[in-house]
C-alpha cells in the first residue's frame, strides 16, 4: 500500500490492553453521540408535527359563516351545540350556532362513524372541511334519506326540527357543510357543577 518505512513499522506494532481500551472507548462514545444526535432529530420532528393542531382556530357556526368565502374546502375546528341527529342512520348532525336559525350541517363520513341521539343538546368540537354545495337538491338531502320508513311518522318534535333546518337552508344563498374527520364531545364546564 504504502512504500514508506515508518508507516510500516506503525503498522506492525502490537497493540497494548491500554492502546485496545482507548480505541473501544472512542469507538463507544462514536457511537453515543450518533444515538443522541438521531434521537434529538426524532424529538424535533415530533414536536413540529403537534405544533399545527395546537394553532388550530376554534371556530363559532357564525364564525364560519363570516368567514365562509375563504374557508372553503379547507380544513376548520368548528364548536357548537348539537340541534338535530339523523334518527335512523346517524349520518349527520347539525349545530347550531348564537341561535337555532343559525345551523351547519356536519357528515359523519367515515372516519367518525355515526352520531347518536344522546349527542344532541350538548356541545361538540368538530374536524373537517368546510365544504361548499353547488345543487339545491345536494343542500337538503345529499346522500341519505330522512323520510320515515314505511309505516313509521314522524313525531311532532322530530318534524319541527326538520322544518327548522330546511328554513334555515332556503333562506341561505348558499349552503355550507362540513365533511367530518373526528368529533369531540365537550364536557360541562365547572361552572355548571358548582351550581348544582
Amino acid at each position: 500500500m504504502f512504500n514508506c518505512p515508518g508507516f510500516r513499522k506503525l503498522t506492525n506494532l502490537p497493540l497494548t490492553k491500554e492502546t485496545k481500551k482507548n480505541i473501544g472507548m472512542k469507538k463507544f462514545a462514536f457511537l453515543i453521540l450518533l444515538v443522541i444526535v438521531f434521537a434529538a432529530c426524532t424529538n424535533q420532528k415530533k414536536e413540529q408535527a403537534v405544533q399545527p393542531e395546537e394553532e388550530a382556530i376554534v371556530y363559532t357556526v357564525d364564525n364560519l359563516y363570516e368567514n365562509a368565502e375563504s374557508l372553503v374546502n379547507k380544513e376548520i375546528v368548528v364548536k357548537g351545540t348539537v340541534m338535530h341527529v339523523c334518527k335512523e342512520s346517524g349520518a349527520r348532525c347539525f349545530i347550531m350556532g348564537s341561535n337555532e336559525d343559525v345551523l351547519i350541517r356536519v357528515e359523519a363520513g367515515e372516519d367518525i362513524g355515526a352520531f347518536t341521539q344522546e349527542q344532541m343538546g350538548s356541545d361538540l368540537e368538530i374536524k373537517g372541511i368546510f365544504t361548499e354545495v353547488t345543487t339545491e337538491a345536494e343542500a337538503h338531502n345529499p346522500e341519505h334519506g330522512e323520510e320515515p320508513a314505511e309505516g313509521e311518522v314522524e313525531n311532532e318534535e322530530m318534524a319541527s326540527q326538520h322544518e327548522t333546518i330546511i328554513d334555515a337552508q332556503e333562506d341561505m344563498e348558499i349552503v355550507y357543510f362540513i365533511k367530518g374527520l373526528t368529533a369531540k364531545e365537550l364536557a360541562l364546564s365547572t361552572e355548571d357543577d358548582d351550581n348544582e
